[in-house]
Protein backbone atom coordinates (compact mmCIF):
# COMPACT_ATOMS: atom_id res chain seq x y z
CA UNK A 1 0.00 0.00 0.00
CA UNK A 2 2.86 2.79 0.95
CA UNK A 3 4.23 1.67 -2.64
CA UNK A 4 1.17 2.02 -4.04
CA UNK A 5 0.86 5.49 -2.67
CA UNK A 6 4.52 6.50 -3.54
CA UNK A 7 3.77 5.65 -7.44
CA UNK A 8 0.64 7.45 -7.48
CA UNK A 9 2.69 10.62 -5.44
CA UNK A 10 5.02 10.56 -8.27
CA UNK A 11 2.79 10.08 -11.24
CA UNK A 12 0.90 13.32 -9.80
CA UNK A 13 4.00 15.00 -10.31
CA UNK A 14 5.59 14.11 -13.42
CA UNK A 15 1.76 14.82 -14.69
CA UNK A 16 2.47 18.33 -12.86
CA UNK A 17 6.02 18.94 -14.59
CA UNK A 18 5.28 17.82 -18.07
CA UNK A 19 1.69 20.35 -17.86
CA UNK A 20 4.02 23.26 -16.65
CA UNK A 21 6.39 22.77 -19.75
CA UNK A 22 3.44 22.71 -22.15
CA UNK A 23 2.20 26.00 -20.73
CA UNK A 24 5.31 27.24 -20.87
CA UNK A 25 5.68 26.08 -24.84
CA UNK A 26 2.50 27.45 -25.47
CA UNK A 27 3.16 30.58 -23.84
CA UNK A 28 6.30 31.05 -26.00
CA UNK A 29 4.74 30.10 -29.04
CA UNK A 30 1.77 32.82 -28.32
CA UNK A 31 4.33 35.66 -27.58
CA UNK A 32 6.17 34.57 -31.08
CA UNK A 33 2.73 34.60 -32.82
CA UNK A 34 2.20 38.37 -30.96
CA UNK A 35 5.40 39.41 -32.54
CA UNK A 36 4.90 38.39 -36.18
CA UNK A 37 1.68 40.89 -36.71
CA UNK A 38 4.16 43.61 -35.14
CA UNK A 39 6.52 43.63 -37.88
CA UNK A 40 4.89 45.40 -40.56
CA UNK A 41 3.57 48.04 -38.11
CA UNK A 42 6.92 48.77 -36.73
CA UNK A 43 8.10 49.24 -40.97
CA UNK A 44 5.08 51.30 -41.19
CA UNK A 45 6.54 53.44 -38.50
CA UNK A 46 9.54 53.81 -39.98
CA UNK A 47 7.91 54.59 -42.98
CA UNK A 48 6.02 57.24 -41.46
CA UNK A 49 9.01 58.37 -39.37
CA UNK A 50 10.84 59.06 -43.13
CA UNK A 51 8.00 60.96 -44.81
CA UNK A 52 7.96 63.00 -41.27
CA UNK A 53 11.78 63.95 -41.78
CA UNK A 54 10.93 64.45 -45.51
CA UNK A 55 7.71 66.87 -44.74
CA UNK A 56 9.74 68.80 -41.76
CA UNK A 57 12.70 69.19 -44.60
CA UNK A 58 10.40 70.78 -47.09
CA UNK A 59 9.04 72.92 -44.54
CA UNK A 60 12.24 74.69 -43.48
CA UNK A 61 12.59 74.89 -47.25
CA UNK A 62 9.16 76.84 -47.50
CA UNK A 63 9.60 78.63 -45.13
CA UNK A 64 13.36 80.05 -44.75
CA UNK A 65 11.88 83.11 -45.80
CA UNK A 66 9.37 83.01 -43.12
CA UNK A 67 6.69 82.76 -45.78
CA UNK A 68 4.98 80.22 -46.75
CA UNK A 69 4.40 79.56 -50.91
CA UNK A 70 1.80 77.60 -51.62
CA UNK A 71 2.39 75.81 -55.30
CA UNK A 72 -0.86 77.71 -56.80
CA UNK A 73 -3.00 80.36 -56.24
CA UNK A 74 -6.69 81.71 -58.04
CA UNK A 75 -5.89 85.45 -59.35
CA UNK A 76 -8.28 88.10 -59.90
CA UNK A 77 -7.29 90.10 -63.19
CA UNK A 78 -8.86 91.93 -66.54
CA UNK A 79 -7.77 91.65 -70.05
CA UNK A 80 -9.13 94.27 -72.20
CA UNK A 81 -12.17 95.11 -69.36
CA UNK A 82 -13.14 91.51 -69.07
CA UNK A 83 -13.16 90.10 -65.59
CA UNK A 84 -11.39 86.87 -65.70
CA UNK A 85 -10.25 84.40 -62.18
CA UNK A 86 -7.88 81.68 -62.86
CA UNK A 87 -5.35 79.78 -60.86
CA UNK A 88 -1.59 80.54 -61.52
CA UNK A 89 0.93 78.27 -60.53
CA UNK A 90 4.71 79.41 -58.36
CA UNK A 91 7.35 80.05 -60.83
CA UNK A 92 10.65 80.90 -59.80
CA UNK A 93 13.25 83.56 -62.00
CA UNK A 94 16.37 81.48 -63.92
CA UNK A 95 18.52 82.63 -61.23
CA UNK A 96 16.47 81.93 -58.22
CA UNK A 97 16.23 85.72 -57.33
CA UNK A 98 12.48 85.53 -56.87
CA UNK A 99 9.30 83.70 -57.08
CA UNK A 100 6.28 84.71 -58.55
CA UNK A 101 2.62 83.31 -59.64
CA UNK A 102 2.02 83.03 -63.23
CA UNK A 103 -1.33 82.75 -64.80
CA UNK A 104 -1.73 79.05 -67.77
CA UNK A 105 -1.68 81.70 -70.78
CA UNK A 106 1.77 83.44 -69.68
CA UNK A 107 5.49 82.36 -69.90
CA UNK A 108 8.25 83.34 -67.48
CA UNK A 109 11.58 83.25 -69.37
CA UNK A 110 15.69 84.59 -69.23
CA UNK A 111 16.31 87.02 -70.87
CA UNK A 112 19.33 88.54 -69.83
CA UNK A 113 21.25 89.05 -66.56
CA UNK A 114 19.02 90.59 -64.27
CA UNK A 115 15.74 90.58 -66.81
CA UNK A 116 13.21 87.99 -67.07
CA UNK A 117 10.18 88.86 -69.70
CA UNK A 118 7.29 87.02 -68.59
CA UNK A 119 4.74 87.22 -71.96
CA UNK A 120 1.87 85.82 -73.52
CA UNK A 121 1.97 82.37 -75.02
CA UNK A 122 -0.04 83.23 -77.60
CA UNK A 123 1.99 86.63 -78.86
CA UNK A 124 4.64 87.28 -77.66
CA UNK A 125 4.47 90.72 -78.20
CA UNK A 126 2.72 91.33 -75.37
CA UNK A 127 4.53 90.99 -72.30
CA UNK A 128 6.24 92.12 -69.10
CA UNK A 129 10.09 92.59 -68.57
CA UNK A 130 11.17 92.42 -64.81
CA UNK A 131 14.20 94.13 -64.05
CA UNK A 132 16.42 93.55 -61.28
CA UNK A 133 17.60 97.02 -59.55
CA UNK A 134 20.87 96.44 -57.88
CA UNK A 135 20.70 98.03 -54.24
CA UNK A 136 23.62 100.63 -55.10
CA UNK A 137 22.09 102.03 -58.29
CA UNK A 138 21.35 105.73 -58.06
CA UNK A 139 17.65 105.96 -58.83
CA UNK A 140 17.74 109.00 -60.63
CA UNK A 141 19.92 107.52 -63.54
CA UNK A 142 17.08 104.99 -63.25
CA UNK A 143 14.42 107.15 -63.49
CA UNK A 144 16.36 109.23 -66.37
CA UNK A 145 17.07 105.71 -68.64
CA UNK A 146 13.52 105.07 -68.06
CA UNK A 147 12.41 108.20 -69.47
CA UNK A 148 14.41 107.92 -72.82
CA UNK A 149 13.04 104.35 -73.60
CA UNK A 150 9.52 105.75 -73.38
CA UNK A 151 10.63 109.03 -75.48
CA UNK A 152 11.53 106.21 -78.22
CA UNK A 153 7.44 105.16 -77.95
CA UNK A 154 6.29 108.55 -78.18
CA UNK A 155 7.31 112.07 -76.84
CA UNK A 156 4.40 112.71 -74.63
CA UNK A 157 5.01 110.70 -71.84
CA UNK A 158 2.26 110.49 -68.86
CA UNK A 159 2.94 110.10 -65.15
CA UNK A 160 0.33 108.03 -63.57
CA UNK A 161 -0.59 107.83 -59.84
CA UNK A 162 0.51 104.07 -58.87
CA UNK A 163 -2.47 102.33 -56.63
CA UNK A 164 -0.64 98.74 -56.86
CA UNK A 165 2.84 99.39 -55.03
CA UNK A 166 4.14 101.83 -52.71
CA UNK A 167 7.54 103.65 -53.36
CA UNK A 168 6.46 103.71 -57.36
CA UNK A 169 6.77 106.14 -59.92
CA UNK A 170 4.60 105.39 -63.43
CA UNK A 171 5.56 106.73 -66.71
CA UNK A 172 3.66 105.40 -69.68
CA UNK A 173 3.48 106.34 -73.50
CA UNK A 174 1.44 105.36 -76.66
CA UNK A 175 2.05 105.47 -79.72
CA UNK A 176 -0.01 103.55 -83.26
CA UNK A 177 -1.72 101.30 -81.28
CA UNK A 178 0.86 100.39 -78.66
CA UNK A 179 1.16 101.30 -75.36
CA UNK A 180 4.75 101.29 -73.10
CA UNK A 181 4.18 101.29 -69.20
CA UNK A 182 6.95 101.76 -66.94
CA UNK A 183 7.01 100.73 -63.43
CA UNK A 184 10.01 101.86 -60.82
CA UNK A 185 9.58 100.63 -57.88
CA UNK A 186 12.04 101.97 -54.93
CA UNK A 187 11.66 99.67 -52.57
CA UNK A 188 14.87 99.34 -50.33
CA UNK A 189 14.77 95.31 -50.03
CA UNK A 190 14.20 94.63 -53.60
CA UNK A 191 13.96 97.51 -56.30
CA UNK A 192 12.34 96.84 -59.53
CA UNK A 193 11.34 98.21 -62.68
CA UNK A 194 8.45 96.76 -64.46
CA UNK A 195 8.26 97.56 -68.11
CA UNK A 196 4.42 96.39 -69.92
CA UNK A 197 4.07 96.55 -73.59
CA UNK A 198 0.52 95.81 -74.88
CA UNK A 199 -1.66 96.75 -77.78
CA UNK A 200 -5.12 98.73 -78.03
CA UNK A 201 -6.90 95.15 -78.80
CA UNK A 202 -4.71 93.49 -76.41
CA UNK A 203 -4.99 95.36 -73.27
CA UNK A 204 -3.03 92.77 -70.40
CA UNK A 205 -1.61 95.48 -67.99
CA UNK A 206 -3.71 94.43 -65.22
CA UNK A 207 -2.98 90.58 -65.79
CA UNK A 208 0.62 91.32 -65.76
CA UNK A 209 0.11 93.60 -62.71
CA UNK A 210 -1.65 91.38 -60.72
CA UNK A 211 1.28 88.58 -61.54
CA UNK A 212 3.84 91.22 -60.14
CA UNK A 213 2.29 91.43 -56.94
CA UNK A 214 3.04 88.59 -55.96
CA UNK A 215 7.05 88.94 -56.53
CA UNK A 216 8.68 87.75 -53.85
CA UNK A 217 12.33 87.49 -53.32
CA UNK A 218 14.25 84.54 -52.30
CA UNK A 219 16.42 83.99 -49.64
CA UNK A 220 19.53 82.31 -50.90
Amino acid sequence: MKQYKKFFFSLVILTLALSGCGIATSSKNSANDDSNPQQPASAEQEQNSNSSNTKNETNKENTENGVIRIPEQNIQYKVNGETKEETAFLKYNNTEDYSMYVLPEYELTAEEPYKDVLYLTDNAEIFMRIELIPNDQDWKTVTDTTKAQLQAVSDDIKTLEDTVFENSTVMEASSNGETVTAYLINNSDFPLKLTIYTKDDADHRDAFLQMAKTIMKEKK
